[in-house]
């Protein structure tokens, strides 16, 4: 359909997201891999805050982790909910995800170190390693060690560059 109606021009989205399903559709847009330069939305304030999440930092996900891989995010403004009639019992904030030409890795290895990270997130990584991607516990302290990182490390010390990396040694296997 972009090809077709956009040919050659660049796409940019733009939207009001429904809350519930914000996620599913950045993630949809942003995997996809579509020409899209970027994507501007209004979400939820939440939401925006941990898409938009520094990392590495507590407040940060597997949503953050995955959109920082495939875009450049950025807080653009606050919408108060008083700004609607009727008024939501949520305040909303606009962000904008520049989506990046070019990415570090491809494959489904980085999916799937993402979402075994963050999948219990008060545990260590190795743990969370271990069990969302079924493999040995030592198995997973190697790779943790030979990317650097300190034993009891968890999920949201991680910065982009260290899951990069931690990826790339994990598919060595």
């Amino acid at each position: 359909l972009l090809a077709e109606e956009f040919g050659e021009m660049e796409v940019v989205v733009c939207a009001n997201l429904p809350y519930y399903i914000t996620s599913p559709i950045l993630m949809m847009l942003l995997e996809s891999r579509l020409p899209v330069k970027s994507i501007t939305v209004m979400v939820q304030k939440e939401a925006g805050e941990r898409i938009c999440a520094v990392m590495p930092s507590r407040a940060c996900g597997a949503v953050t982790a995955a959109v920082r891989y495939y875009s450049e995010p950025q807080i653009l403004f606050p919408v108060s909910r008083g700004s609607f009639y009727p008024s939501p019992n949520v305040d909303s904030m606009v962000v904008r995800l520049d989506v990046k030409k070019e990415l570090p890795l491809e494959g489904e290895a980085e999916k799937r170190l993402v979402k075994a990270a963050f999948g219990q997130r008060r545990k260590t990584l190795v743990n969370t390693l271990s069990s969302g991607l079924k493999i040995e516990k030592a198995r997973a302290a190697e790779a943790i060690a030979e990317a650097g990182l300190k034993p009891t490390v968890r999920a949201e010390e991680l910065s982009l560059d260290e899951f990069i990396r931690l990826s790339q040694i994990l598919t060595k296997c």
